[in-house]
């Protein structure tokens, strides 16, 4: 198997280099568009389609929100789930050019090269290599490709209303060995009007909900520049004033993490408290700031399997006296949503704020001893030889939700630094290797 890999990887960083230079940030979901998540999402879609057709794979084009590969006979089908689309870049924060790929101390760099490009190429490898080596499968083999990830996953709810859903599968979207849990998502919005006593003319932090922003601003009617500079200093914060726009740095992770972020936003909020109290600074302070679990609001909760809710204020707004907040939580178990529920409606009759629930996303579970978990556990082992590292269970959601029987398999292996929705997103070149030998050992196992 390393030696069949060894043959094709060249032309997987080739086929790598050419996805992760299309621009594929969401700008405007266009829904009667002939592109409905951007012209990069569209070109991206067809070019890995159009390869695909030339190496012999049957393809399918779903109006531009998705697409698939596909090769083998049978009753069921093998579905394979990843996207096209990634988060937005901060082209400051990046050393090199986020959108062309760049390999320099066997370390590939670029966005999207981890989630979820590099991993999408790893699969089609994978399945390349087994047909050009004459691997008949009984089963059905698809590689499922959406534009809308990031955003809500409307590309597959669009893709699965006219083609069916596959049996079993698993998505290449999070961490070896695999991830057999997938907590409960929910959204919702804050919003109000401000007082006569509050000084922000204008403030930004954040672009999705799914991430914890690592960089806020704002414009107040006061001027407190020295205390500002004052304040960063004596707690170790990050930022700066440009004109008269009051800057915080904090440290980005995914919205499943938020402990290990520093929301931008806070650090804005936690200084007005201390130099010029009001409302809505006290709200921050006593609600929202620096809290990734919900304590403070009172809707924490923890299960054993699923561990610990979170709660990522990915978004704030204030523009003509407007107040925008958006969160997003990730739910151990179906059951907190009441509680979530009803401590939002207490702290809407409590501020005067309003308050509303904006999506819903249900759990997800797989019995991790059957038969899909064992064997791509033991595809895992017989490649890296770990059989220290466990299944486990997160916060994030995948595309495996899609799928009753699916689960979320690599591509981060154990230890490596996470590297999602961050500056220098970055993969080692020796793993991108072993996920292409996992990949095509697992499929192999699968639909043998």
């Amino acid at each position: 198997m390393k030696n069949i890999v060894d043959k094709y990887i060249e032309e997987g960083l080739f086929i790598l280099s050419k996805l992760i230079s299309y621009e594929t940030v969401l700008d405007e979901y266009q829904p009667k568009s002939d592109a409905p998540f951007g012209i990069a999402n569209q070109e991206a879609l067809k070019f890995i389609l159009d390869y695909a057709s030339h190496d012999g794979f049957l393809v399918h084009n779903d109006q531009n929100y998705a697409g698939h590969i596909e090769f083998g006979t049978g009753k069921e089908t093998l579905g394979i789930l990843a996207h096209l689309d990634v988060v937005p870049v901060d082209n400051q924060k990046w050393d090199t050019d986020p959108f062309t790929l760049t390999i320099k101390d066997n370390l590939m760099f670029g966005r999207g090269v981890v989630d979820d490009k590099g991993p999408l190429v790893a699969v089609y490898i994978a399945m390349k290599l087994l047909k050009e080596n004459g691997f008949k499968p009984n089963k059905q083999i698809r590689l499922i490709m959406g534009c809308d990830e990031e955003s809500g996953s409307r590309c597959l709810s669009h893709y699965f209303e006219k083609n069916k859903l596959p049996e079993f599968g698993f998505s290449p979207d999070a961490d070896f060995p695999l991830i057999y849990g997938e907590k409960a998502h929910m959204t919702y919005i804050i919003e109000g009007k401000l007082s006569s006593e509050e000084i922000i003319k204008e403030l930004n932090c954040g672009s999705r909900l799914n991430i914890v922003p690592a960089k806020a601003s704002m414009r107040l009617t006061k001027n407190y520049k020295e205390e500002f500079q004052a304040f960063l200093k004596q707690h170790g914060y990050q930022g700066e004033i440009q004109n008269d726009e009051y800057i915080a740095y904090g440290v980005a992770s995914h919205a499943m993490v938020p402990e290990k972020g520093v929301n931008a936003g806070f650090i804005l909020f936690e200084f007005l408290e201390e130099i010029h109290p009001t409302k809505l600074s006290h709200f921050f302070h006593k609600y929202l700031n620096f809290d990734p679990f919900g304590k403070k609001i009172g809707y924490a909760m923890y299960d054993e399997e699923m561990k610990a809710l979170t709660s990522n204020v990915g978004k704030i707004q204030i523009k003509e006296n407007a107040l925008w907040i958006g969160v997003d939580c990730r739910v151990p178990r179906e059951d907190g949503f009441p509680n979530i529920e009803k401590c939002l409606n207490s702290l809407a009759k409590e501020t005067g704020y309003n308050i509303k629930i904006m999506s819903f996303g249900g759990y997800h579970y797989v019995d991790p001893k059957g038969f899909l978990v064992s064997t791509l556990l033991d595809a895992y082992q017989s490649i890296t030889k770990d059989t220290q590292s466990k299944p486990i269970t997160i916060g994030g959601g995948t595309y495996a939700k899609f799928i009753d029987h699916a689960v979320a398999f690599g591509p981060m292996l154990p230890g490596r630094e996470d590297v999602c929705h961050i500056a220098n997103e970055y993969m080692q070149l020796e793993d991108f290797k072993t996920m292409i030998r996992i990949y095509a050992k697992a499929i192999y196992e699968l639909t043998k």
